[in-house]
């Protein structure tokens, strides 16, 4: 790494750090510029949106007035979407699919990951190297509660922060992937230790660690703070940073992780359609949009716009930053309520006050008097490998067995011996194997029924004494993942 890319990604830092706090009117005309921007290149090389914006001039159209996109639609025009024509659907299902690619680059240049596959099939990600950067310059800044200075960054550069980063498992999905892909840039002022929450000895890797910052997802925040409250796990007075992302994050998780580790918990909020949507806020509860490079729309069912202070049904994400695979107001169906105000911290980006998050409900399995949590990621990691499968649902049909119905992509047959071995190595992976009985169907359609919303699983037990971390029906902040 030479000296002049260090002093780009210092620059980059710098200026993400300082946009932060622009006067609003001025953080919109930059969001105008690089949406225009956005636009025009869209236009110019992705056939899929040439042919979606046909006769709508760009340089003037307001954003609302452009049409949404939807996951389904961009999969199924995968080539047509991304602006590098030299980039297949068939090359790029190859590459995730052998785990020995994780941390490599796509043609030397490309990041690659795919969405959870939370709603229905999954989505392949396409970004360069310079999204990660934006990433982290804004972890750095706008996710740091300390003030970023010249000596700090020196003291950084000859101490490197230690963070501790506990995932599920690794892989291409967006919240653990962007770990594998830190750039060199950020790399020089981070020791990052990469965990699973599957690892029997987490707690004594974490204590011999002694992390500075820690990442995870909700549910395993709520085991450390257990682990931290009967002193198992010991990371004062090192410990100064909590972050939480990709799943649900209640009040009262919240106040059980701030009571175990004395910190205030960071709560992000992104898709791995736009990674650096919103930063958790360092100083109270909810995110800040990312405004100079992200635009978030909260909206009604129809898509119409709906007023700070009151929950939308779903948002309208566009990423400004990425020119590979545009997403230009894509379609997410989580619950979000901005504020009406502006944020205690004083910065300028608009504050997101909660989300409600998404329809799935935890899995538990009862056997032999103990309860087991089943990750909805075995569903969504297993199911990649199966791309003839569209939508799937799983039914829980007693205590310890589920029945998983898949709906294929039309015009394809799901082969069910696969998708059977495929559930069985991610079970047995996750040390469940000895408590889940689970059957496979093929369905013709997989949605709602009636009046009721479509469920992605439906569970039916439950401990005595509900995790702090499962999802209430009072909104909260979680990242979506």
């Amino acid at each position: 790494m030479g000296l002049i890319s260090l002093a780009r990604f210092g620059l980059l830092v710098r200026r993400t750090k300082h946009v932060a706090r622009w006067p609003r009117d001025a953080i919109a005309r930059l969001q105008e510029k690089r949406l225009r921007i956005m636009l025009r290149h869209a236009v110019a090389h992705s056939p899929f949106y040439r042919e979606l914006y046909r006769g709508i001039d760009v340089n003037r159209v307001r954003l609302q007035d452009l049409p949404t996109v939807t996951k389904p639609t961009l999969m199924a025009r995968f080539e047509d979407v991304v602006t590098d024509r030299s980039i297949r659907k068939e090359d790029v299902e190859k590459f995730v699919d052998n785990p020995a690619n994780l941390g490599h680059l796509f043609q030397n240049k490309y990041v690659l990951s795919h969405t959870s596959g939370s709603q229905g099939q999954p989505l392949l990600l396409v970004q360069d190297t310079d999204q990660l950067k934006l990433l982290f310059a804004m972890q750095v800044t706008r996710g740091n509660p300390r003030k970023i200075t010249v000596g700090e960054a020196l003291r950084r550069f000859t101490s490197p922060t230690r963070l501790a980063v506990v995932t599920l498992q690794r892989g291409f999905y967006p919240s653990a992937s962007a770990f594998e892909y830190v750039p060199r840039e950020a790399k020089r002022f981070m020791n990052i230790l990469r965990l699973s929450q599957t690892e029997p000895d987490l707690i004594e890797r974490l204590n011999d660690f002694r992390p500075e910052v820690l990442t995870a997802y909700s549910s395993v925040l709520h085991e450390l703070a257990a682990a931290a409250m009967t002193g198992k796990l010991k990371l004062a007075p090192e410990l100064r940073q909590v972050v939480s992302n990709s799943e649900v994050l209640t009040a009262q998780a919240r106040a059980n992780v701030e009571k175990a580790f004395g910190l205030h918990v960071m709560d992000n909020y992104a898709t791995g359609e736009c990674m650096f949507l919103a930063t958790g806020c360092t100083h109270t509860t909810g995110a800040h949009v990312n405004a100079d490079w992200a635009i978030l729309e909260v909206v009604d069912e129809q898509n119409r716009p709906v007023p700070d202070g009151m929950a939308g049904r779903k948002v309208l994400v566009t990423n400004l930053g990425n020119c590979i695979q545009p997403f230009i107001r894509y379609e997410v169906p989580d619950v979000v309520t901005m504020s009406p105000d502006p944020c205690p911290c004083g910065s300028a980006l608009p504050h997101v006050a909660s989300i409600g998050g998404r329809a799935a409900d935890e899995l538990w399995v009862l056997d032999a008097g103990e309860y087991h949590n089943v990750p909805i990621l075995i569903f969504q990691e297993a199911l990649l490998h199966a791309r003839e499968v569209y939508e799937w649902q799983v039914d829980q049909t007693g205590p310890r067995k589920l029945l998983i119905r898949v709906q294929a992509v039309p015009g394809t047959t799901v082969d069910l011996a696969r998708v059977r071995m495929l559930f069985d190595q991610k079970l047995r992976s996750y040390r469940l194997q000895d408590y889940v009985d689970f059957e496979v169907m093929t369905v013709d359609t997989l949605g709602p029924s009636g009046a009721s919303k479509f469920r992605q699983t439906i569970g039916t037990v439950r401990p005595p004494h509900p995790p702090a971390h499962e999802q209430k029906a009072e909104p909260v902040l979680a990242g979506a993942g």
